[in-house]
């Protein structure tokens, strides 16, 4: 056996070893002078490397994401390259979400609207159902951890009202469609209880409007489905190691799967800070939302009566 197909098998050890390492401790000079190699292109045109060495690089960023801002471009370089495959856009977007997740956010926010345009061309011209989940998913943490301006701001100063556009022709559709599981459901209902509650232009017209009671429902949606498991998210629920299994090229170490990172700790129960935004919002300014509730609730009986059991639960009452 040539030793190139033992190189996979060390990526997976050397990302286990330095997934625990103790928080804080940093990288250490044997990790740090490691990393430079691990971008040459090199390494990335072998089939087999590629998963195991973008759980190397996530790994990186979640221990020590601050010495890394220098490799910054090599980074993106290397997501660029795998987002442009349909084999490899599931790790494209490991690495970009451990990037916003991380890195400090005034090293990569300039660099944002670049990538946006990376992931509208893509849209545009090789969209898939399974890309379209990875590129909606990446939405959500964008919106959750940098609030809904932010996503409309990045995406308006490619093409004015280009924001909401992708949330009605993309992102609801999208959620419509298939229910997203575990951690992902919970970070589309962080991100979509975002979008809800801290969106004026949602407010100013119609559309935005039908927007709003679109959004409501989807969020709804995943809250009460029982195939989202939002309830019982935990630390070893990483779908990515169940898509990626065997191939004939890669195989994945039985001992040494990834732990899920979990990108919203700071929120216990994502239903219940649903309905207590809903509350907060709906007292804020009164008779505005509850025509905008009923409307995006109607289309389906479940929904309404999901969403009064969840205000229930949380102890919630909407004006």
């Amino acid at each position: 056996m040539d030793v190139v197909e033992f190189t996979p098998y060390v990526f997976q050890l050397l990302a286990q070893i330095l997934e625990f390492r103790p928080e804080g401790a940093g990288l250490g000079d044997g990790y740090t002078s490691l990393f430079p190699p691990l971008l040459t292109p090199t390494l990335w045109e072998r089939k087999s490397n590629v998963p195991a060495l973008s759980r190397l690089i996530v790994a990186y960023l979640g221990k020590g994401a601050k010495d890394l801002v220098p490799h910054l471009m090599g980074m993106l370089g290397v997501f660029q390259k795998l987002v442009s495959s349909k084999a490899n856009e599931l790790f494209a977007f490991d690495l970009l979400r451990a990037i916003v997740m991380y890195m400090p956010q005034e090293a990569f926010m300039p660099r944002m609207k670049d990538i946006f345009q990376i992931l509208l061309m893509k849209l545009q011209h090789g969209k898939t159902p399974k890309f379209v989940g990875l590129v909606t998913h990446f939405f959500a943490l964008f919106v959750g951890k940098f609030g809904s301006q932010g996503y409309l701001d990045q995406l308006n100063q490619i093409q004015p009202g280009l924001g909401l556009l992708l949330l009605g022709q993309v992102w609801i559709p999208r959620l419509q469609s298939s229910s997203p599981t575990r951690l992902e459901a919970k970070t589309q209902v962080v991100g979509l209880t975002k979008l809800l509650c801290d969106t004026p232009a949602l407010l100013a017209d119609t559309n935005g409007h039908q927007i709003w009671s679109q959004i409501l429902a989807c969020a709804v949606k995943i809250v009460i489905s029982p195939d989202s498991h939002l309830t019982g998210v935990s630390a070893e629920d990483n779908d990515n190691d169940a898509e990626i299994g065997y191939d004939a090229s890669f195989s994945l170490l039985h001992f040494a799967k990834r732990p899920a990172v979990d990108p919203f700790p700071e929120v216990q129960d994502a239903g219940a800070s649903l309905a207590k935004s809903m509350q907060t919002i709906c007292a804020s300014h009164p008779g505005v939302f509850a025509p905008l509730i009923q409307q995006g609730l109607s289309v389906d009986s479940k929904l309404n009566a999901g969403f009064e059991s969840l205000c229930q639960k949380s102890g919630v009452y909407l004006a």
